[in-house]
């Protein structure tokens, strides 16, 4: 059952809070929430989903406004694309564009060769008009892919086999694809071809390997962003907040934050802080708040 949006943003708390180099002080700007996920800036408006209540979401002066619903699509991913946003919808197979302002204007529900999408997840937009996009895949056989939608609107296969394709980007120069293979604990890379198709493909980071000294003990990568410099800012489903990355991947900082999962990210178009969302278990299903903190890795 879709829950109502409560308890928006009455005011402004501060809490204080461990990582791997001292203190940081966290804003939580977003609360009574179920499971929130998808955030991306589009100019200076925060867009984020509420996967649990299948909502397009825009966080408008500190109160939580629905841009979008949709029963049964189970909102996930979100990437701007001129004058509308691609949702995509976990539950239902499907990839939904929307008006700013939540018109329906197109449901894409399989590739040029034919084949429907087994759980979509999250996008990265390209230089060229195109955007790559993951499905996650089921639990049986049907393994993780990644899509390129090309500025000509075809849809083809580029990656496939991924223990569970989860959060991609794609890195500023246009020549690597980053995907977080959530259940393999690491992220992989792909060279980018000038058509859009991959190749090369390695693994790029284990986080087992560079978070050996964190307190945690199991790392799911979840989504990530990429900032002018080519840092990784990836969001820990499980393992503690979030890490970042260089482009050489070694680490710069794992900021360990509070609720026991952490799915997503957005990095402020000054550059000057973090939004990161926060997902707390619950009897009922999950409870989730977005926090804003300031970038570790400010440029």
């Amino acid at each position: 059952m879709r829950r109502t949006l409560s308890a928006v943003i009455t005011c402004f708390c501060f809490l204080s809070l461990s990582n791997a180099s001292g203190s940081a002080d966290i804003e939580r700007i977003a609360k009574g929430l179920q499971f929130p996920e998808g955030t991306i800036f589009v100019g200076n408006d925060l867009y984020f989903v509420d996967y649990s209540a299948s909502d397009v979401l825009r966080l408008d002066h500190g109160k939580v406004k629905t841009v979008w619903h949709q029963d049964g699509c189970g909102a996930n991913g979100l990437v701007q694309v001129p004058n509308a946003l691609l949702v995509a919808c976990f539950d239902s197979g499907t990839v939904v564009k929307i008006s700013l302002d939540g018109k329906q204007l197109k449901t894409i529900r399989k590739d040029g060769a034919g084949t429907s999408f087994t759980a979509p997840n999250d996008f990265a937009a390209d230089a060229k008009g195109g955007v790559y996009f993951t499905t996650s895949g089921s639990d049986g056989t049907d393994m993780g892919k990644v899509f390129y939608l090309s500025s000509d609107q075809t849809v083809r296969e580029v990656a496939s086999g991924i223990h569970f394709a989860n959060g991609i980007a794609v890195s500023p120069n246009g020549a690597v694809l980053y995907v977080a293979e959530t259940h393999a604990s690491r992220l992989l890379s792909f060279g980018i071809s000038g058509d859009g198709t991959l190749s090369e493909r390695h693994e790029f980071v284990k986080f087992v390997d560079v978070l050996k000294d964190s307190k945690h003990y199991v790392f799911h990568p979840d989504s990530m962003r990429i900032d002018r410099s080519g840092n990784l800012f990836v969001a820990l489903y499980d393992g503690g907040g979030y890490a970042v990355i260089r482009p050489d991947g070694t680490l710069i900082k794992h900021v360990d934050l509070p609720a026991p999962h952490h799915t997503n990210l957005a990095i402020a178009p000054d550059g000057q802080s973090i939004i990161v969302t926060a997902v707390y278990d619950s009897p009922d299903g999950y409870v989730g708040e977005l926090y804003r903190l300031v970038n570790p890795v400010n440029e």
